[in-house]
């Protein structure tokens, strides 16, 4: 049988699957050989704007300016990037006390000094305000409201300024179609209240999902706010299935985003010819708490109803107690009924995980929706096998263990291989 991998904790992970298996598809991606010159990309990308005037013409010594830039649950060389932004700020004469670089939280944790450091050294810490988005602050200022009626605030710094580029990354989104684009300002620096509303509303609806922007009203209302907050400008990087840089755009935020989701399609959709028995997916190249799952909703595309799917999770990050702990109360109370569970908690605006960030909710809910039609191993080095379990997986330590489990559900499975989980957009 032909030799594949999946990409786990950003290293090759080679294997053989079983000789009794068929293997429908390994969707790996080519390799180029090449590795982006992310400085020379982006000040090409800054010359070049699109459906914009040149960048520099935008702008004046006198201006206030707001960087808004994603967080580390985001892979994307934010450092060099924003090195290439303010090098170019400084040749058009606005002044370093003038620039304030706001981390696009939305309501994830914010970033301790020491990552701040790590991400963007210390050198542009010294120099530069740095601050994380609180999502809770008291000094949020309303821009406009959700189709709901449920008012949007904004923070305070990035209103304030005379100007504010965003700078994110794109890769598919289960909810948003993709990420990048005008995700930075709304849900990025927003209030939690608003977020929480706009996801609850719309995560469910038919038109969201994975690689999806037409007559997705998630994705509609994200650039409504974003409009309304004036995101002037964005630097996006598209990212390949390496989770490499392929591509930078920049220019307006919903034109430069489409022309980036343009390009990741062209390098990251994959056919597959039918749906399998079994997906060997992996959390690549998510490690932060609850992104790991994410993979979930692209194998759940290509596997068949009640297949199975094996989910290799690197996990270095925050993966607190009261989120395994509401998996298991939820599966405790709805057992057979999960996706009914979770659509009467979103119907209904309620949390599954008490007090717990958007993200990880979002989190609980796509994945309770995902285990109430499949059945899901967790493979894992990080993630101890109990709270695997209490999070409603089967746990297995590696992938041959893995494998044996599965025999009991599919003896003789059609299998697809992804690599990368959370790097592909499936044809089916």
């Amino acid at each position: 049988m032909k030799p594949v991998f999946i990409f786990y904790q950003s290293q090759r992970v080679r294997f053989t699957i079983p000789d009794n298996w068929n293997l429908l598809s390994f969707h790996d991606f080519p390799d180029n050989g090449k590795t982006a010159n992310v400085n020379k990309l982006t000040k090409d990308a800054l010359n070049k704007p699109i459906q914009s005037p040149a960048f520099n013409d935008l702008l004046s010594p006198a201006d206030s300016i707001a960087i808004i830039i994603e967080d580390l649950t985001r892979t994307s060389p934010k450092r060099l990037i924003l090195k290439v932004l303010l090098d170019n700020l400084n040749e058009i004469g606005i002044s370093e006390k003038n620039i304030n670089v706001i981390i696009a939280t939305g309501t994830h944790r914010g970033l301790k000094h020491e990552e701040l450091e790590s991400a963007f050294g210390r050198d542009l810490l010294g120099r530069y305000a740095f601050s994380n988005h609180d999502c809770h602050a008291s000094d949020l200022v309303p821009i406009g409201m959700l189709k709901t009626g449920c008012e949007v605030k904004i923070n305070r710094k990035v209103f304030n300024a005379d100007f504010r580029i965003g700078i994110g990354s794109i890769s598919p989104h289960p909810m948003n179609g993709f990420g990048g684009g005008g995700k930075i300002i709304f849900p990025g620096v927003t209030d939690f209240d608003s977020i929480l509303e706009h996801h609850l509303k719309w995560t469910f609806h038919r038109g969201t999902g994975l690689g999806k922007l037409k007559e997705n009203l998630f994705y509609d209302e994200v650039n409504s706010m974003a409009r309304a907050g004036k995101l002037n400008f964005i630097i996006n990087t598209v990212l390949n299935q390496s989770d490499e840089v392929d591509e930078i755009v920049c220019g307006d935020f919903k034109q430069a985003h489409l022309t980036g989701v343009g390009r990741s399609r062209a390098i990251i959709s994959h056919r597959f010819p039918k749906k399998s028995d079994l997906t060997i997916i992996t959390s690549f190249p998510y490690s932060e708490g609850p992104q790991i799952v994410k993979p979930l909703i692209p194998a759940s595309m290509v596997t068949k109803e009640g297949g199975c799917i094996i989910l290799a999770a690197d996990c270095q990050g925050n993966l607190p107690e009261a989120f395994i702990n509401s998996f298991e109360r939820f599966h405790s109370r709805y057992g057979g009924n999960l996706l009914k569970g979770v659509l009467e908690h979103f119907n209904d605006k309620l949390l599954i995980m008490d007090e717990g960030a958007v993200d990880f909710n979002m989190a609980l809910g796509l994945t309770l929706a995902v285990q109430d039609r499949f059945k899901i191993i967790l493979v894992s080095k990080d993630i101890e096998s109990k709270k695997a379990e209490k999070m409603g997986f089967m746990f297995a330590k590696d992938l041959t263990q893995a494998f044996k489990i599965s025999k009991n559900i599919h003896p003789h499975p059609d299998v697809h291989v992804i690599p990368s989980g959370g790097i592909i957009l499936p044809l089916v």
